[in-house]
């Protein structure tokens, strides 16, 4: 027998079972319970789970989420990852979202936060960081107004989806009669070159 096995063999069981935990390779990030999870692109589904809030402990790496369907009733910073590239959150019951919960999300392209029918106004600084966002989703919520400048710095901008809503006045203007009878219209605002928005009034 090799001198360096007896000797392994001889030492007390927790030494050895020390050295047999250092040899494991480290852990992958976990999957939240009830949700699907996929290596590449790095994907975390979550809908359709009946979540009344967004599930904890979120692998950091995810660049796409998938919450829709869900009872989710508010957002606050912290809850997601800097990674994400794409993020649903359509068809939950969002009534609050904090300042600061997108601020982070500096790789963001896609944002749907449409058919929450409990959402019914927005801070100013709700989109606050989010450079390369190329899509909002905001259709389908109880929106009468948006605040003054809630889309300064989306430079990345290029959709904008606000059908479905009663919004009479954005950023202190009132609606073109056109936008509202539900013409698509292509439109400049402080801080945007140019963005499309699909407005389609019911």
């Amino acid at each position: 027998m090799l001198p360096g096995l007896r000797r392994l063999l001889q030492a007390p069981a927790s030494a050895c079972l020390l050295l047999m935990l250092l040899a494991l390779p480290p852990a992958a990030a976990s999957c939240p319970m009830l949700c699907t999870c996929y290596s590449s692109p790095p994907t975390v589904s979550c809908q359709a789970n009946n979540f009344s809030s967004v599930p904890l402990s979120l692998p950091p790496s995810t660049q796409r989420l998938f919450l829709q369907n869900n009872l989710i009733r508010t957002l606050r910073p912290g809850t997601f990852g800097p990674n994400l590239l794409t993020l649903w959150l359509f068809s939950n019951n969002l009534s609050t979202i904090y300042p600061g919960t997108f601020r982070h999300l500096q790789a963001l392209e896609e944002l749907d936060l449409g058919d929450n029918r409990h959402l019914r106004s927005l801070e100013p600084d709700t989109f606050q960081g989010l450079e390369r966002l190329q899509s909002l989703h905001l259709y389908r919520c109880q929106l009468s107004s948006l605040p003054g400048n809630i889309f300064r710095g989306l430079v990345s901008l290029q959709y904008l989806y606000l059908q479905e809503n009663s919004l009479l006045h954005l950023q202190g203007k009132k609606w073109a009669k056109s936008v509202m009878q539900g013409e698509m219209d292509a439109l400049k605002m402080e801080g945007i070159t140019v963005i499309v928005i699909y407005c389609y009034y019911y």
